[in-house]
């Protein structure tokens, strides 16, 4: 799931596809009026990342033929994938300029670019979600918000991986925890007691967007300072952000040797080879944990620690971004009905459950889980579906929300603060200006 950058090169064949894509279906008449003739069967476009030969992407293709079965005659569900990210969010965005907006897609929400919320391409999902309360309940309102515009909701929450603790038991108990620390201070304190063996605390990396260390910055910052602490439009030079810095240098000091300019491949094989305590991570490490682990069940996932006297209430999550279901806004009523059936059985619990099981994959709904399920679900899957389940709010990773310059400039500025170039009043200054441009 980590992340890959490839060129993207424009075509006139790539062009034709998309305008085939968003082809309408003739009336009775043979016209081409975008409405469904009475009694035939609607077909609905989802496009997304999830390929067949990953777990998500199997579950997908079991509960479209799940759903197309129980709806033969009525409405019938295709999947188009793109396995690279990227190319995908660049295809969708060439579809809505292009006029041939997808039936439902899988997109990266970004606040601070609502070209496709703003396009007027998309459907509203209000009216359905105020109709149905307990599927509307099913969601985060922090998520509904977020995607309420001028009083439309655009689209559905898809996924939001948390980024939780991942810790080795027997490490731990190894420098005399019984358990994960509550505070960062006995964070630090477990690095010290550990560092003679040669054990970092946390795996961190300051390279590329330097993921694992920004997962510890976020939870830093917002409990010094708040869930607001690093908004969109708030100054960085701060106390909450100088506060993370200072911890966040302290941590690299007791972390793995190699964590200044490791990357995200360096950081994880650091962990997993148990060459550091813990490290703070998505849902995606966990097929790593359970293939690369020799006990698997002995790595246990926690709650993030908070400072002494947090801002926020213990048991938060720091999560990725939000992925969205955005829809096309549709002409004819009866696609717009398959969509939202569509939605509303991918989003069920017994799907939901389906999904984060047996796919690794953990939708953006809350997730019930039966004894049975826990019983087949990884160790570390259980435990996550519990923590954001009783998570008393949730608030976006750093990195995901500042500008491109300020994420250009991390790397440096984290290398600075690490090897005393810096200290946390100069990064906060250098980190806010480079936001501003």
């Amino acid at each position: 799931m980590k992340r890959t950058t490839l060129a993207i090169a424009a075509s006139a064949a790539v062009t034709l596809l998309l305008a085939a894509c968003g082809s309408a279906v003739p009336d009775e008449d043979g016209g081409d009026d975008g409405t469904t003739a009475p009694g035939e069967e609607v077909r609905i476009e989802v496009m997304s990342n999830f390929t067949s030969d990953i777990a998500r992407g199997e579950v997908l293709d079991e509960l479209i033929a799940e759903f197309n079965a129980a709806n033969e005659g009525t409405y019938e569900v295709v999947s188009t994938t793109e396995a690279d990210w990227p190319t995908l969010q660049q295809r969708i965005r060439a579809m809505i300029t292009a006029g041939t907006t997808p039936d439902l897609f899988l997109y990266n929400f970004n606040p601070t670019d609502l070209s496709r919320e703003q396009s007027g391409a998309l459907m509203d999902w209000s009216q359905y979600l105020a109709e149905d309360p307990e599927w509307a309940a099913r969601f985060a309102d922090v998520n509904i918000d977020a995607l309420t515009m001028d009083g439309q909701v655009v689209g559905i929450p898809g996924d939001q991986s948390p980024a939780l603790v991942y810790y080795h038991e027997d490490l731990l108990e190894q420098a005399g925890f019984s358990e994960f620390p509550q505070t960062w201070d006995e964070v630090v304190a477990l690095g010290e007691a550990l560092a003679p063996e040669g054990i970092g605390a946390m795996a961190m990396m300051t390279a590329d967007d330097a993921w694992h260390t920004m997962n510890v910055f976020s939870y830093l910052a917002t409990s010094a300072g708040g869930e607001d602490a690093y908004a969109p439009g708030t100054s960085l030079n701060n106390d909450a952000v100088v506060t993370a810095a200072d911890y966040t240098e302290r941590l690299l000091e007791v972390s793995t040797p190699d964590a200044v300019g490791a990357n995200y491949s360096v950081s994880s094989a650091n962990f997993l080879g148990k060459r550091a305590a813990a490290i703070i991570d998505g849902p995606w490490l966990i097929s790593s944990i359970q293939s690369e682990v020799e006990d698997p069940c002995s790595v246990k996932v926690s709650p993030a620690p908070v400072l002494a006297d947090s801002a926020i209430p213990a048991g938060y999550t720091i999560t990725d971004s939000l992925n969205v279901w955005g829809a096309a806004k549709q002409d004819d009523p009866a696609r717009e009905a398959a969509v939202v059936a569509w939605m509303k059985f991918f989003t069920s619990n017994e799907s939901a459950v389906r999904m984060a099981v047996d796919g690794e994959y953990a939708l953006a709904v809350q997730t019930e889980l039966t004894d049975e399920d826990a019983e087949r679900a990884s160790c570390q899957m259980a435990q996550v579906l519990e923590i954001t389940n009783a998570a008393p709010t949730a608030v976006v990773q750093m990195g995901r929300g500042i500008t491109a310059s300020a994420q250009e400039a991390l790397p440096s500025l984290l290398e600075g603060l690490a090897l005393g170039q810096r200290t946390p009043e100069d990064f906060a200054a250098a980190l806010d200006e480079a936001n501003a441009n």
